[in-house]
């Protein structure tokens, strides 16, 4: 069985392309995904999701991401 995971929010900082040992291109990007309710002071509460991808999915992202854009 596979897990399966939707995230959307902002990209907090400007992705970088770095090189693993093996030659593979990867990006580390920090997600912004505000939450959908209310906490107990009436604000909203913001998590901060860090992911890893690879290869093309990381040059197009350091290509085409910046910093506060919708992913």
């Amino acid at each position: 069985m596979l897990n399966q995971i939707v995230i959307a929010g902002r990209l907090v900082a400007d992705p970088e392309i770095t090189e693993c040992e093996n030659n593979k291109k990867r990006t580390y990007i920090t997600v912004a995904v505000p939450r959908s309710y209310k906490n107990m002071d009436g604000n909203y509460d913001t998590d901060f999701v860090d992911c890893v991808a690879f290869d093309a999915i990381a040059e197009n992202t350091a290509e085409y991401c910046g910093k506060g854009d919708i992913v």
